[in-house]
């Protein structure tokens, strides 16, 4: 690795003080952006108010311990920070500077399928923007390439449906741990069909592995792919009934693949468990509008919004249903409330398209589909933007 900068040396100071104090002997990429975050004031062109946002949303996660304590010089970084900072250093080549500091990590993050990626998007924060700011700051004209390194497949993996009967019961359970932690890499970049073969490979062996039924699962539905997620969904819940994150994938599935009255029941049950969900109550008024329901909807949005009024999605989900019950002022300030919680939201730029397609705004309408582009509206929700920008007329009205 190259040289840190001093102020990289105090993002790492940083990090193990925190994880020390609070017993968690490893440091992972969620300490490392913390790290940045509150040691780095002017380095990382992150608005004061959402670093704010993000140091206290940092702060508060459920930490969860390593295990047994390691030697008390000794703070391991996990495999995802070690990624993390492998990423850093392409970009630090890229920008041709010297040493390696936190803008390289933030670039970094926002190449990596991880939570930290999503909070930062919630705050407007995704690659395009954060390098058009990098590249505005150094007067940078050439382009600076997303960087997702090809994953090679462990040499052993293309023999092991014809050796894995050779293994020792140790040496198998070595192998479903190796080949879980690369098929979470390769899916962490996109790399969903490596990812399932690793899994298969882990299948073979252990039918039942929960956790690589539920992976499999993720990664057909990463690529939109519902039919081929459901089964692997359901083998899941066969295991955890009563998991309502579980039970609301395998509803998701139901309603885009079209069975709504089936994804109400589940999302239904799940809200029985977990009474008080913002996210349940938002995934059934979301239904709703799917079956035409929308006084119904209205309600479940209310209720979500009830119980978190920072819950971005009902704000907008709500405006839309407004909007198709012809009231338009509403709805555009709704939608807009969704934006001041989450910047990212994808389906709110969206919604707004279609609000000043509708007024004849042409101008505007393309300016929010662009953007739901920009905040990945078809990788999370299909081609309909692209549909939407394609119908708009070539001349533009104000």
């Amino acid at each position: 690795m190259l040289a840190p900068s001093y102020e990289l040396s105090a993002v790492f100071a940083y990090a193990r003080k925190f994880s020390l104090e609070r017993n968690l002997y490893y440091i992972d990429s969620q300490l490392l952006l913390l790290g940045i975050l509150e040691t780095c004031t002017t380095d990382i062109a992150i608005d004061t108010p959402d670093r704010e946002k993000m140091i206290f949303w940092l702060k508060t996660l459920s930490w969860e311990k390593a295990g047994e304590h390691p030697h008390k010089d000794t703070l391991p970084l996990t495999a995802e920070a070690e990624r993390m900072l492998e990423n850093a250093v392409f970009y630090q080549k890229r920008l041709g500077d010297k040493h390696l500091n936190p803008q390289h990590i933030i670039l970094s993050i926002l190449t990596i399928e991880n939570r930290c990626q999503y909070k930062l998007q919630s705050l407007g924060i995704v690659y395009a923007s954060y390098i058009d700011i990098l590249k505005a700051d150094r007067n940078i004209d050439g382009e600076i390439p997303l960087h997702t390194p090809s994953i090679r497949l462990p040499f052993t993996a293309r023999y092991y449906p014809l050796l894995h009967w050779l293994y020792s019961a140790k040496k198998k359970k070595h192998i479903i741990e190796k080949y879980f932690r690369e098929a979470q890499s390769c899916l962490q970049y996109n790399e969903g069909k490596k990812c399932r073969t690793l899994c298969q490979h882990i299948l073979h062996i252990d039918p039942n592995h929960v956790n690589t039924l539920w992976l499999t699962g993720v990664s057909y539905r990463a690529e939109r792919n519902f039919v081929q997620a459901l089964p692997y969904y359901e083998k899941v819940l066969e295991k955890h009934s009563a998991h309502t994150g579980v039970i609301a994938e395998v509803a998701h599935c139901y309603s885009e693949m079209g069975n709504h009255h089936r994804a109400l029941q589940l999302y239904n049950y799940a809200l029985s468990l977990n009474p008080g969900s913002s996210e349940l109550l938002n995934s059934i008024g979301f239904t709703c509008i799917h079956m035409q329901l929308f006084v119904e909807a209205i309600s479940y949005f209310d209720q979500a919004i009830a119980y978190d009024e920072t819950c971005a999605f009902a704000y907008n989900n709500k405006g839309y249903v407004l909007m198709r019950l012809g009231h338009p002022v509403q709805a555009e300030e709704l939608m807009y409330r969704s934006l001041q919680y989450n910047k990212g939201n994808a389906y709110a730029y969206r919604n707004l398209g279609i609000l000043y397609t509708k007024q004849k705004n042409i101008a505007a309408a393309r300016d929010m589909l662009l953007t739901a582009k920009r905040y990945y509206f078809n990788r999370k929700y299909g081609n309909e933007v692209d549909e939407l920008l394609r119908k708009l007329p070539a001349y533009e009205t104000v």
